[in-house]
């Protein structure tokens, strides 16, 4: 595996140790976030830096945080308290290590989220903290995270930068990068989904809930699932109709480099993965359970079928040089 940025990798090796202190610890929490996927996936291939855990109510978190943090070669610990956005109590602590790469030394931090609130996920499993990164040593540790397709349903909702997710700007910071790990994220996510009965309900609770917080109506989430869909849009067409968006989203795929490590991620892979996504989200409003993947040996007829209005014709030209992205348009064609 060819590391691009040793001290992001470094910090990828760090953050699971701060997952194997906190397991340990006998805290009570459920594992979620962009950081979660590695175990569901058992790869490397997105690096995630921070982690985030929901913990019930009331749970003091102090008692749980110090207790192994030396032993995984952490010192200071920082804790600060907040409200978050929706009114949840929050708690965001920094786990502070002395740097190995580069060997100049100096600290770094580890970003702990900890939210209080009861687990809004349908299903709940239980998987070992493992990782090609990682060196271990029987017995695994365990620990508790919503199911893959629960949290297919979660990144679903990010990936709607004008409704429920990440959007372009959050004051003048741009978040172009946070919204392709989304959408890299989903696309992962959906290459292991057969099924969506679980993503559909954990996507519209999620849904509800952003949808209040931005004081857009909650009766229909029917916007969200266009602005997933004209989003992925954008980037399968190189921005026809949206120039300027399509800039913010290239500006994402080009900065999204260093943190996946399973193929030089390019605009040609971006439009694969919206492909994915547009897909879903018509699954979702036709409330269609079954998922159909790309497989190249079975095609059947794929190389005579034409995309036609309603979807933009200029998708054609994807079945030469994006086969499986066509393969998912023309799925969608199949169910309009």
């Amino acid at each position: 595996m060819g590391v691009r940025d040793k001290a992001l990798m470094e910090k990828t090796i760090r953050a699971f140790s701060l997952l194997e202190a906190l397991a340990r610890s006998g805290c009570p929490f459920l594992f979620k976030g962009g950081s979660s996927l590695m175990l569901h996936l058992n790869t490397s291939k997105r690096l995630s830096i921070d982690i985030d855990i929901i913990c019930p109510p009331g749970t003091v978190i102090e008692d749980y945080l110090g207790k192994y943090a030396e032993e995984y070669g952490f010192g200071k610990v920082e804790l600060v308290e907040r409200i978050s956005r929706t009114d949840v109590p929050k708690k965001h602590a920094k786990f502070y290590y002395e740097v190995s790469y580069p060997g100049n030394g100096g600290q770094d931090k580890i970003l702990l989220d900890v939210l209080f609130e009861e687990t809004h996920y349908s299903k709940v499993v239980s998987l070992p903290i493992q990782s090609p990164l990682l060196l271990t040593e029987e017995p695994l540790v365990m620990v508790n995270l919503p199911s893959h397709e629960d949290l297919l349903g979660d990144k679903l909702t990010a990936f709607a930068p004008h409704t429920t997710g990440i959007p372009f700007f959050k004051g003048e910071k741009k978040c172009t990068m946070e919204i392709i790990k989304q959408l890299f994220d989903v696309a992962s996510l959906f290459d292991i989904t057969e099924n969506l009965s679980v993503t559909r309900s954990t996507f519209t609770k999620f849904a509800v809930i952003e949808l209040e917080y931005r004081h857009l109506p909650t009766d229909n989430i029917q916007q969200v699932l266009d602005d997933i869909y004209h989003t992925a849009l954008c980037i399968s067409m190189r921005g026809v109709e949206s120039p300027d968006e399509f800039k913010l989203l290239q500006d994402g795929i080009i900065r999204i480099g260093n943190f996946i490590h399973s193929e030089k991620y390019t605009l040609d892979s971006a439009i694969i993965n919206a492909a994915k996504a547009a897909y879903l989200s018509k699954l979702l409003e036709y409330d269609i359970n079954e998922v159909h993947h790309y497989d190249p040996d079975k095609l059947g007829d794929l190389a005579a079928q034409t995309i036609q209005q309603p979807l933009p014709t200029k998708l054609n030209k994807l079945k030469k040089t994006h086969p499986e992205a066509f393969f998912y348009w023309n799925a969608i064609q199949s169910i309009l």
